[in-house]
C-alpha cells in the first residue's frame, strides 16, 4: 500500500500549525526572526516535514488568528493576541518571520521575575521553578537569557517552609467561604534562632481571616479574634503553621468594615527611609520575636544574660527606628554607636518637651 497517495498524512502533521506556533513563540522576538527554512529544521526535529510553501501559508493563518488588531466574534481576552510579521529588513537569507508583539511588555516580564525574585515567602527551589516558568512560557529563548543575565538578586533571604504557599490557599479560601481557621503560631528561641517553637504551648489560635497584607517581601494576615479581647490584628503568615479551616461563621465584619487601610498601614508598616549604620542594641529576652521580625536570623545576636540579650544590625536611621526602639521602653537601649545614642536622646528631648509645662 502506497502511504503516499492521497489523503496520507504523516505523523504529526496534524500539530504541524500548532509546532510552527511554538517555535515563533519560543525562539523570535521583536529583535529576532526565523527564515522558512529555519523553521522547516526546527519542524524536522519534531519529527515534522513540509515544504516552505505550507509553512508560510500556516504561518500567514496564524498571524490572522493571533493578530491583536484583527475583527472576530469573541472577546479579544478570549483569544491569544501576538502579532506575527514578516521582517524584510537585513541581508538576504536574513529575512524572516517574528513574533514582534505579544500580550504583555518584556518589561513587565522582568517585574514579574523580580517579584519573584524578592519573595521572602517561598522557597528558594519554588523561586526557582517559578523562574522557569516564567522563562520557558512567556519569553523567547533570547529574552529568557537576557532575563537570567541581569537579574542580581543580594541580600533577600528565603523561607526554608515549603508549605506557604500551600497556606495562601487555604486561608484565601475560608475568606471566600466566610469560615475561621485555626493555626498554631511560632516564636523564635535565643538559644536556637534556625528553629522555631511554638507558642501558647502548642495550642491553637483560633481567628477569623479578613485580607493578607504584603510588606517589605513579607506577607500578613489581617484577622479578628483573641483570647480575651477579640480585636483587628495581623500574623506574619511565614511563621503560622498546621492552618486548618473550621465549620464556624467569621467573626468581626463590622469591625473589619470600618478599618481605613490607608492609615491602617502606616501604622502597622513604618515606611520611612533614613540613613543606614550599622547599631548595636540591648533587649530584654521577652522582645526576641519583634526584633527578629525586624531584622531577620542572619543579624549577628549574643546572649547578654539570663534576662537581655544584645543585636548588631544594619538599619537606617531615622525617626520611625527611633520610636520603634521607645515603643519598648526600659525593654530596649541603643548601646552604639555614640552618635546614634544620641540622636536618640535628642528623639527623646524632643518629645519630653512636647509635654512640658509652660
Amino acid at each position: 500500500m502506497d502511504n503516499r497517495k492521497a489523503g496520507y498524512k504523516r505523523p504529526n502533521q496534524k500539530q504541524k500549525a500548532l509546532l510552527i506556533a511554538h517555535i515563533l513563540l519560543k525562539y523570535t522576538d521583536e529583535n529576532h526572526k526565523l527564515s522558512l527554512t529555519d523553521i522547516q529544521e526546527k519542524l524536522e526535529l519534531y519529527g515534522v516535514e513540509a515544504d516552505v510553501h505550507t509553512i508560510g501559508r500556516d504561518i500567514r493563518e496564524l498571524a490572522e488568528l493571533f493578530d491583536p488588531d484583527a475583527e472576530f466574534d469573541i472577546d479579544d481576552d478570549e483569544r491569544p493576541q501576538y502579532k506575527i510579521v514578516y521582517d524584510r529588513t537585513g541581508k538576504k537569507g536574513e529575512k524572516g518571520f517574528k513574533i514582534e508583539r505579544r500580550p504583555y511588555d518584556f518589561e513587565e516580564i522582568q517585574l514579574l521575575a523580580e517579584c519573584v525574585n524578592s519573595a521572602k515567602f517561598i522557597t528558594e527551589k519554588q523561586a526557582e521553578r517559578f523562574r522557569e516558568i516564567i522563562t520557558n512560557s512567556l519569553c523567547s529563548i533570547h529574552q529568557a537569557e537576557h532575563l537570567n543575565n541581569e537579574v542580581f538578586v543580594f541580600d533577600r533571604p528565603k523561607t526554608k517552609s515549603s508549605s506557604l504557599v500551600g497556606y495562601f490557599s487555604t486561608i484565601t479560601e475560608a475568606i471566600r467561604e466566610n469560615k475561621k481557621i485555626k493555626f498554631k503560631y511560632l516564636k523564635y528561641d535565643i538559644d536556637n534562632l534556625e528553629k522555631q517553637i511554638t507558642r501558647r504551648k502548642g495550642d491553637y489560635y483560633i481567628y477569623s481571616p479578613f485580607k493578607v497584607l504584603s510588606n517589605e517581601g513579607n506577607f500578613y494576615l489581617l484577622a479578628y479574634g483573641g483570647k480575651k479581647k477579640k480585636m483587628i490584628t495581623t500574623f506574619r503568615i511565614d511563621r503560622m503553621k498546621d492552618i486548618k479551616i473550621i465549620d464556624e461563621p467569621r467573626e468581626g465584619n463590622e469591625e473589619y468594615k470600618r478599618i481605613d487601610f490607608s492609615s491602617f498601614t502606616r501604622r502597622v508598616f513604618s515606611m520611612y527611609r533614613g540613613d543606614n549604620q550599622r547599631v548595636q542594641i540591648r533587649f530584654t529576652n521577652n522582645l526576641l520575636d519583634a526584633v527578629v521580625e525586624r531584622f531577620g536570623v542572619d543579624a549577628f545576636y549574643k546572649k547578654i544574660d539570663d534576662k537581655h540579650f544584645s543585636v548588631s544590625a544594619e538599619v537606617e536611621v531615622s525617626d520611625p527606628f527611633f520610636g520603634w526602639i521607645c515603643g519598648f521602653g526600659k525593654r530596649a537601649v541603643i548601646t552604639s554607636p555614640d552618635w546614634v545614642v544620641e540622636k536618640m536622646k535628642a528623639f527623646i528631648t524632643g518629645i519630653q518637651s512636647k509635654y512640658e509645662l509652660e
